[in-house]
């Protein structure tokens, strides 16, 4: 028993903060015992610095330029099409702007076809 310091004890012999002491037992890191309400660690137990899970500033560079390599990308889109009195379409068209200048360019198609039909 006379082996077993509190955890206050334990980080000033190893010159810690004593709120990551308590974050390592919580998380079962440091192995401890509990007499009472009091949390005892052995005096002997060694302090492990936990390695870096960081990556080298290349490979985050590199995943961010692979990331942007491809993405999808949803977009509204109109299908205009003209069609005759029977409903059989006669030509037709995508596009992507908004819904009045679809409607536009539906008129436009409109008048190139009658504008075919005259000559």
């Amino acid at each position: 028993m006379a082996d077993y310091i509190t955890t206050k004890e334990y980080a000033t012999l190893h010159n810690l903060n004593i709120e990551t002491v308590k974050a390592r037992i919580k998380r079962k890191q440091l192995p401890h015992i509990k007499f009472g309400s009091a949390v005892m660690i052995d005096r002997n137990t060694p302090w492990e610095e936990r390695p870096k899970a960081r990556k080298p500033k290349a490979d985050v560079e590199m995943a961010k330029a692979n990331s942007r390599i491809l993405h999808v990308e949803i977009q509204r889109a109109y299908y205009v099409a003209v069609v005759d009195n029977s409903g059989k379409e006669i030509t037709s068209d995508f596009t992507f702007l908004s819904k009045a200048e679809a409607e536009k360019l539906g008129a436009k198609m409109k008048r190139e076809i009658e504008a075919r039909g005259n000559q």
